[in-house]
């Protein structure tokens, strides 16, 4: 049979990897263009090969900035509103969005086609506890191992995606037929990654010495995520509707949540500033797995993380009305009533960082603490800017992070773990007491109590802020809470309201927003956002159930006849 690597792989990196350097829908990680099936004959070859695969399983920026925006919390300005990232905005999501069809579709069929080549080509050298090419045996086993397990781990994360995004997919696990597959189950699809993931964390070693690459910790964090999310799985027309999980599921997302607490490799970072992966911190100990969306050594200038750009596109002195950032949050009350309006809420070091509203801009005084402090908030024109997308590990970073934005896209960090436990704990209504420990570890962290006090501490005990429920559906509604609070900007929300069933009654409280009731001045920023959340919610309403999956795109139907529309876009 022929071999389709090839083709397919071109026209998916093509379509998918297109880009426009300034711009949100542009992934540039090193990655585009058309790319030749690759000769691995060595180990320097078949690592080098899987490491650009692994760097394109991450959500491309327009990927993260899709599933960054289908919630409640997030709205776009990127072009006028027959753009597709608007569009989204406007929950008016098709088919040829080419957000979906590129970051999201391609990117991850991509990716399988790739990692199936590079499994075949890998498996079938031969390998020698040190390599020696005069007897035949041309990996060492070690980097077999490594470019094996990275390849499986890319395959799976790639159909996690998908099944999560898309629902019924084609399985291809090898570079023969890999054309016109006929969807498969969802729960066939979740066999798949399941089966990847647990050969990436046979293969993969403790460290790859760097967090851009897959360890073996990171297969079983992913894992268990990947069994948590399976455990909530209900038919297409119940999306809606709550679900009582999977128990065996969600005993196994706490087997492999331990596995990676145990292993003792990680720890919550004291600073939540430190929890990102910017161009002087790469390497923190609560990161997992990140990825930097470049190939190479060379990181500013290169395009780097598109979520940066995105998130203050003009920089400072921008004109909210004319030049809005592309992405942004969708009301201030996300900042006044954070932390579900705890009374000690301006004290979590999250808030600020994640929904920025006071930034000092570099050089603009004669010395660092002269420098003027910019405000972002309605008083200004402006909402808060996410924070999240502004490196704040060197003293230039925010001046710029429009242009350079070297600041790596964090896939896992150990706070995830410890919530994804305690999430499988309180559905499966065991250990209750250890998973409200879980989650108050995480608060403390962000309110700098107890074990995280810096000092002589900020005048809270961890009594104050402590979640304080015994039951079942307190604690799920402090854990859900505290997941919105802790991963804000880092592309979870979406992805949990499907998890969770109650995305379109979240997406409904934008009605509470001050920005959906008020009244605004025509043309301006402000009425531009009252447009997106007054649409969002006439959409949600008229169709509940749409915005649980995105529509497969028309050009991947146009090319296989036996993907289907999504009944719910048709």
């Amino acid at each position: 049979m022929k071999k389709l690597f090839n083709y397919n792989y071109r026209v998916l990196v093509a379509l998918a990897l297109s880009l426009s350097f300034f711009a949100c829908d542009g992934d540039n990680d090193g990655t585009g263009g058309e790319v030749e099936e690759p000769p691995i004959t060595n180990d320097a070859t078949a690592v080098a090969f899987v490491k650009g695969i692994v760097k394109s399983v991450s959500l491309g920026s327009g990927g993260s900035f899709t599933i960054e925006t289908l919630s409640e919390g997030t709205i776009s300005f990127e072009g006028d509103d027959t753009a597709d990232g608007p569009l989204i905005s406007l929950f008016d999501v098709q088919p040829n969005n080419a957000y979906v069809e590129s970051s999201l579709w391609n990117r991850h069929t991509g990716v399988i086609a790739q990692a199936n080549d590079a499994i075949e080509q890998i498996s079938a050298l031969q390998d020698s506890v040190v390599a020696n090419a005069a007897t035949g045996k041309v990996l060492s086993t070690a980097n077999k191992n490594l470019a094996l397990g990275g390849a499986y781990f890319a395959r799976g994360l790639a159909y996690f995606y998908l099944v999560q995004i898309f629902g019924e997919v084609p399985i291809y696990t090898s570079t023969e037929n890999a054309s016109n597959g006929v969807p498969e189950s969802v729960d066939k699809v979740y066999q798949q990654a399941e089966r990847d993931f647990k050969k990436a964390e046979e293969l993969l070693p403790v460290n790859t010495g760097t967090k851009t690459y897959p360890n073996k910790y990171a297969a079983q964090a992913i894992l268990s995520k990947a069994y948590l999310t399976w455990s909530t799985v209900t038919s297409r027309d119940n999306a809606n509707t709550p679900v009582t999980a999977d128990a065996a599921k969600l005993a196994n997302a706490v087997t492999y949540a331990d596995k990676v607490i145990s292993s003792a490799a990680y720890q919550l970072e004291e600073d939540f500033l430190k929890t990102q992966a910017g161009r002087n911190y790469k390497f923190g100990k609560e990161h997992i797995l990140n990825f930097s969306y470049v190939l190479g050594d060379a990181r500013p200038g290169d395009g780097g993380n598109h979520q940066s750009h995105c998130a203050f596109s003009y920089g400072f002195d921008a004109d909210p009305n004319t030049e809005p950032t592309h992405i942004g949050p969708a009301s201030y009350d996300l900042y006044t009533k954070w932390d579900n309006a705890n009374v000690h809420n301006e004290l979590d070091q999250r808030r600020e960082f994640s929904y920025t509203t006071h930034l000092a801009k570099p050089g603009s005084g004669k010395t660092p603490d002269e420098d003027s402090v910019y405000v972002f908030n309605p008083t200004t024109g402006w909402l808060p800017i996410f924070g999240k997308g502004i490196d704040r590990t060197y003293y230039e970073g925010p001046l710029v992070g429009p242009t350079e934005r070297d600041l790596d896209r964090l896939e896992i960090r150990y706070a995830e773990v410890l919530l994804i436990k305690a999430e499988a704990l309180i559905e499966s209504n065991q250990n209750l007491s250890d998973a409200k420990g879980l989650i108050n570890t995480v608060r403390r962290r962000a309110y700098q109590v107890g074990e995280f006090a810096v000092g002589n501490g900020n005048g809270l005990t961890p009594a104050d802020i402590e979640v304080t429920a015994n039951d079942q559906v307190g604690l799920r509604a402090a854990l859900r809470q505290e997941r919105k609070n802790e991963f804000v900007y880092e592309q979870k929300r979406w992805l949990d309201l499907i998890r969770w069933h109650n995305l379109t009654e979240t997406v409904l409280t934008v009605q509470q927003y001050p920005e959906y009731t008020g009244t605004h001045t025509p043309g301006s920023f402000f009425e531009k956002a009252k447009k997106h959340l007054q649409t969002r919610v006439a959409a949600v309403k008229a169709n509940p159930l749409r915005y649980y999956r995105l529509p497969i795109p028309d050009a991947a139907r146009a090319t296989n006849p036996n993907l289907v529309l999504d009944k719910y876009y048709q």
